[in-house]
């Protein structure tokens, strides 16, 4: 078991932070782009400390999922007696928990939303928690009802499904052959073409959607001769604006945290919160415990806080630095023009908004599902 930190990462610009994390030399796994604005990943303990700095630099928000180091979560359940007590109850209740499914596993799916693989299994009625007679059979059948899925092998180890599926040909195709099409309004300044055919030409204005490059190659006469894969980039000059209610009046964590750990079982709490007496920020780990049980400890530490305020130019500069961050996407050395404006809108609260001007890469893929048929 590799000892590892899951974050919740919330911003845009998502392929600048991977990017950033790549460049630091810190390796991440189990990435999960659940939107534009919302995935999930994990990294190494011995780079935690590095990616939070960078995702703090770059104006990304985060929530600490889970961590993985049993041996660290054991010795401090070890230092609290009611913890202990806690335990103990665990091993009792493991020898009902091994008639139950606590876990599922699914490999093989590079193109399936894992989300439509839990759903078709929760249809069938497998989901965690569930009990662990059910026959597999059975559940391989449901699961070759998915157009996506050419084969399936479901076993059951312990009290883990491990769901391997094999994704239809076509489907994979699809997911390569797509048109690179313009995610922004834009002025087109830069094209660079690795396989396919260009639609357009520098100094033409595409509008969101327009198609930049084709997944077709021609000949001298403008005949098609082969599909293909569309690689490449465009480069366009992309306006964009930010907007954000923001405060002079700002909070300064002091002191080590106060760290309190509890224990939750099939939804109850083992362990008390303690109570603070001053004005404090709250910080929560959930870690699961093994792999039998529902069993997570909740980790809480309370971090005492002091109240300063900053001047007007540092919060528009604060401002204008998260858009920069959130909003341009591949920018590169490209020249970025911003200009801001602050509106007092409530005793040390303003608008600030920012319009900034920048050479951005503006292609995404457009799937093309008949592909391959």
């Amino acid at each position: 078991m590799k000892p590892s930190v899951t974050f919740e990462i919330f911003g845009l610009n998502q392929l600048k932070l991977i990017n950033a994390f790549r460049l630091n030399g810190i390796t991440v796994s189990g990435l999960n782009r659940v939107s534009q604005k919302q995935m999930i990943l994990s990294v190494h303990y011995a780079f935690v400390t590095k990616a939070k700095e960078l995702m703090d630099n770059y104006g990304f928000s985060y929530e600490i999922l889970h961590e993985n180091s049993f041996k660290k979560l054991v010795l401090s359940l070890l230092g609290r007696v009611g913890l202990i007590v806690g335990m103990v109850i665990v091993v009792v209740l493991a020898i009902i928990a091994k008639s139950f499914l606590w876990k599922i596993d699914i490999e093989g799916n590079s193109s399936i939303d894992e989300l439509a693989i839990i759903k078709a299994l929760k249809n069938s009625g497998i989901f965690v928690g569930c009990k662990n007679d059910f026959d597999k059979e059975l559940v391989e059948e449901s699961l070759l009802a998915l157009d996506e899925i050419s084969a399936v092998s479901v076993r059951k180890i312990g009290t883990t499904l491990r769901v391997e599926i094999l994704e239809s040909s076509h489907i994979s195709a699809a997911k390569q052959a797509g048109d690179i099409v313009s995610l922004y309004d834009a002025e087109i300044v830069r094209i660079v073409i690795n396989s396919g055919s260009a639609k357009v030409r520098i100094g033409d204005r595409v509008s969101i959607g327009t198609t930049l490059i084709e997944g077709w190659e021609y000949d001298t006469e403008g005949n098609p001769l082969m599909q293909v894969t569309a690689q490449g980039e465009i480069f366009g000059k992309v306006n964009f604006t930010y907007s954000e209610i923001a405060s002079l009046d700002r909070e300064l964590r002091i002191d080590e945290p106060l760290t309190n750990t509890t224990l939750q079982l099939f939804g109850l709490t083992i362990g008390k919160e303690p109570l603070i007496d001053y004005r404090h920020e709250k910080v929560t780990t959930k870690t699961k415990v093994g792999s039998i049980l529902p069993l997570y400890a909740k980790t809480t530490k309370y971090y005492k806080l002091v109240s300063y305020e900053i001047t007007l130019d540092e919060l528009i500069k604060s401002v204008t630095d998260k858009a920069i961050n959130n909003l341009i996407i591949n920018a590169g050395s490209s020249p970025i023009t911003t200009t801001a404006s602050a509106k007092l809108i409530a005793e040390n609260v303003y608008r600030i908004t920012v319009h900034i001007e920048a050479e951005v890469s503006i292609g995404g893929k457009k799937v093309d599902e008949n592909f391959g048929n």
